[in-house]
């Protein structure tokens, strides 16, 4: 959810600092105080298109920053695999910055991010739905996934899925053999060169790390002899070793048993300290015993064959660890090739089977989608009913396409505004205040599917009668799911602004010769005399102010 907002140097916006709470905020305000800065301010955070000219006048640039928090493990996932992880506290800081240069910048927890990535991130967090605003239905991918959600098919699509990922490898195998036979006489005497040449190599998995370690020893072998025997002679190849002295201290101290209560303890310690030196210096030893001849000649080996190793990494792109894989993969190439046409005869079996295998599973999960579609054509259809938009028809267009790793299906989600019209894409309904609503009826039926935390809604009221208002108001509420969700809705109707969880009010004033935007958060009293302004306009009577009075309550 979108705890706070800082808006800074937008059209009448100088400094705006926003905390929001969750559950459903409705803002109001007068014609040009600013309500639509903001909505296109949160635009600009969600990777909308920059303008300079919104820009502050005398500002070179803009600025707007939103602190999200996350808790829904679905949409941590999908973050997560776009390299997004929230903060220690779970949040998760978008902000965009915009110059009158024409330059753009976008960050995510402070890290430069492209337009792209921005949007995608956003797409996951924030949903804004304009008078003009279809981007986020309007995408037939989203579309699928959402029918998909509904329809509860996540059994017969990753069935789907493996067999489809089964079918495109047995088809990538056969497009292999299926290659010029220049072009795969050519590839058989590259895999051969290849497979012979690491086969005499014979580099073993984390040999390159035990010869780097055999060579840094190797090459410092003289300082090692000599520290080595420095460290034996002190520790016991000498008169006054200190294997000697700790021997001495500990007769001292053992003729003290009986006579002081530490001694015999003190002379356990003293004895195993000396057994300690004594294995200590036997390990050194070890090391001056070192052949000196010979070091030289293995520390040429260990050069050549870690030039060697590095030619082949070099050659090949990958790790040495990785070349008993990559030798295994060849091999396997090699043999499919050389008996090309009896695995060819197998492969072209095994391909009419898996294509009939994907085909089978594919119409299953066709039939989970048009029936989900059935059923949820019917509750958008109830819930625009419920809206007073009875002649508003919702359908879902399927078309047969060829495999793909979603199915057999490409679909579309279809609207026809007006009696009499054919449905038409979502992306070309051209009325605002129709699309808003219906954006509405979608997330309230695409509730438990979607987990975008914040809905907006822009002017969502327009052009409707008061009891519309007041049912668009309930569904606000109600898609706000007890404050699991946060909704934010920008409306003229003291009816649906009634309905809100929050009340803030957009005003405009003058300050210091210039003209700034302002939002209150309401109280009691005060959003009590915002409707009242709302319905009675300059007049305000107390009979407006009971009604208003009487709507909050």
């Amino acid at each position: 959810m979108l705890t706070s907002i800082y808006i800074e140097n937008i059209a009448l916006i100088k400094r705006l600092s926003l905390e929001l709470p969750n559950g459903f905020c409705a803002f109001t305000g007068e014609t040009g105080a600013g309500k639509s800065i903001i909505i296109d301010s949160l635009g600009l955070l969600c990777g909308a298109r920059s303008d300079k000219d919104i820009i502050r006048t005398g500002e070179d640039e803009a600025t707007v920053e939103g602190i999200f928090f996350i808790d829904d493990k679905k949409v941590l996932d999908t973050l997560n695999e776009q390299d997004i992880t929230p903060e220690e506290d779970g949040s998760i800081t978008i902000s965009r910055k915009i110059s009158r240069d024409g330059r753009s910048g976008a960050k995510i927890n402070g890290r430069n991010v492209p337009l792209s990535r921005l949007k995608s991130a956003m797409s996951l967090m924030l949903s804004i739905h304009g008078q003009q605003d279809t981007q986020a239905f309007a995408d037939t991918e989203k579309q699928l996934y959402l029918l998909d959600s509904f329809a509860l098919n996540n059994s017969e699509l990753n069935d789907y899925r493996e067999k489809y990922k089964v079918f495109l490898d047995i088809k990538q195998k056969l497009n292999a053999l299926n290659q010029d036979d220049a072009d795969r006489a050519y590839r058989l005497d590259m895999l051969r060169y290849r497979i012979n040449e690491l086969r005499n190599a014979d580099i073993k998995q984390g040999e390159k790390e035990e010869l780097l370690s055999e060579r840094k020893i190797l090459a410092n072998s003289e300082k090692i002899v000599t520290k080595s025997n420095e460290a034996y002679s002190l520790l016991y190849g000498r008169d006054g070793s200190a294997t000697e002295i700790v021997g001495e201290a500990y007769s001292a101290v053992s003729s003290l048993i009986g006579i002081i209560p530490d001694a015999e303890n003190l002379s356990e310690r003293l004895e195993n300290a000396k057994y300690e030196l004594i294995d200590i210096a036997e390990t050194v030893r070890e090391y001056i015993e070192s052949d000196i001849d010979n070091v030289q000649v293995r520390l040429d080996e260990c050069e050549t064959r870690l030039e060697l190793i590095k030619k082949l990494e070099s050659k090949y792109k990958v790790d040495s660890d990785e070349f008993t894989s990559l030798l295994n993969d060849w091999e396997d190439e090699l043999s499919i090739n050389e008996n090309s046409e009896e695995e060819k005869e197998k492969l072209i079996k095994l391909f009419e089977k898996a294509e009939k295998e994907l085909k089978k599973s594919g119409d299953n999960l066709t039939k989970t989608r048009q029936k989900a579609a059935k059923s949820l054509c019917e509750k958008v259809m109830n819930e625009l009913g419920e809206l007073d938009m009875p002649n508003v028809k919702f359908d879902v267009r399927f078309e047969e396409k060829e495999f793909s790793p979603n199915g057999l299906d490409a679909i579309e989600f279809l609207i026809s505004a007006n009696k009499g019209e054919l449905p038409k894409p979502m992306a070309k309904i051209a009325s605002g205040g129709e699309l808003s609503r219906i954006m509405l009826c979608l997330k309230c039926v695409f509730a438990d599917s979607e987990s975008i935390g914040t809905l907006i809604f822009d002017e969502i009221d327009t052009g409707v009668s008061g009891r519309t208002s007041e049912k668009i108001g309930i569904r606000l509420k109600n898609a706000s799911n007890g404050g699991k969700t946060q909704v934010i809705c920008v409306t003229h109707s003291a009816i649906l602004s009634a309905k809100a969880d929050s009340h803030y009010k957009i005003s405009k004033h003058e300050q210091d010769g210039r003209v700034i935007t302002n939002v209150q958060l309401l109280d009691f009293d005060s959003r009590k005399n915002e409707l009242a302004r709302i319905m009675g306009g300059l007049n305000i009577t107390d009979t407006v102010l009971k009604a208003a009075e009487e709507m909050l309550s």
